[in-house]
């Protein structure tokens, strides 16, 4: 019985090893345009009309599926807390041809209005995250090659009318690799 068994497990470990990859294991993803983007940055601008300055750090996770960002403002709460704080994913969905981004921040909900498509356009990746009653959000992410840095707005859809909501520019934090 214990022979036999471990013929069975023998078996079963050279069919593993001579097997290919599953359908779940994506290649690693290879993108310029995100690869610009890993590293560590400060954030300036505006955001509902209010200065603010954030830090950003950006690297690859997950076997190099995703980019994640970490976001986390200079400006403190009375409570000493960071006055926003952001958690995003940035990967690529292979079946749409999209960027996918999901937005985790410290306003919480988690919802589907948390994750955003964009198809790549030049330098430019517009994210749209759509609400339930059929508006959206846009945060478009710009790397302009110039600066090597990067712009992002935050457009709102109120009523089929666009307002900004955000203006914001990335530049490398100093000391930073890239």
């Amino acid at each position: 019985m214990i022979v036999k068994s471990g013929k069975v497990l023998c078996l079963a470990v050279v069919a593993l090893a001579f097997a290919g990859p599953t359908e779940a294991e994506q290649p690693i993803l290879q993108d310029a345009l995100l690869d610009k983007l890993e590293g560590a940055w400060v954030i300036t601008g505006t955001v509902a009309g209010e200065a603010t300055t954030d830090d950003l750090d950006v690297e690859w996770v997950n076997q190099h599926q995703y980019l994640r960002l970490h976001e986390i403002s200079r400006d403190r709460r009375p409570n000493g807390r960071p006055r926003y704080e952001a958690t995003v994913y940035i990967g690529w969905n292979q079946p749409t041809a999209k960027y996918g981004i999901v937005w985790l921040d410290d306003f919480g909900g988690l919802s589907t209005q948390s994750i955003g498509l964009a198809s790549k356009t030049g330098d430019q990746l517009p994210f749209v995250f759509t609400n339930p009653d059929g508006s959206f959000t846009r945060t478009t992410m710009t790397y302009n090659p110039a600066t090597k840095g990067w712009t992002w707005t935050i457009d709102e859809d109120r009523a089929g009318t666009l307002s900004r909501f955000a203006a914001l520019t990335l530049t490398r934090a100093e000391g930073a690799k890239r």
